[in-house]
């Protein structure tokens, strides 16, 4: 399967899950065949703010290739600059737009994007 230049060698993809997703449970999954791997989704504020916990989100095993950071926010020049800085670290971006967790969609982030198309093509245009 391939996703812009990034090719897998299958299309089984380990979605990204809070809590679960670590570089251990990844690495695991990588072992047992996952043609492309997926961080827990990380705070794009948290990042931009160089909250140290939030960072270690994306740590990557050696056998993790190709990988894939998932990001989540509603700021969209907030989520470019993110974007850009970790571009280095992940062979895709995701960008969360699905998660409905309270403390998420509170700040307009995760599924609440959902209400707000206009913002994610701002979102997506600038993070490109």
């Amino acid at each position: 399967m391939k996703i812009g230049n990034v090719e897998t060698n299958n299309a089984v993809f380990l979605a990204p899950m809070a809590g679960i997703t670590d570089v251990t449970y990844r690495s695991i999954c990588k072992e047992f065949g996952a043609g492309l791997t997926v961080s827990e989704m990380v705070s794009a504020k948290g990042l931009f703010y160089h909250d140290e916990k939030t960072s270690q989100l994306m740590k990557k095993a050696p056998n993790e290739t190709p990988f894939a950071i998932q990001i989540f926010g509603s700021d969209s020049d907030m989520m470019a600059n993110v974007a850009e800085s970790i571009s280095e670290q992940a062979d895709l971006i995701d960008i969360n737009m699905g998660c409905p967790a309270p403390k998420v969609v509170k700040n307009e982030d995760g599924s609440r994007l959902m209400l707000h198309p206009d913002l994610i093509d701002e979102i997506t245009r600038k993070s490109g």
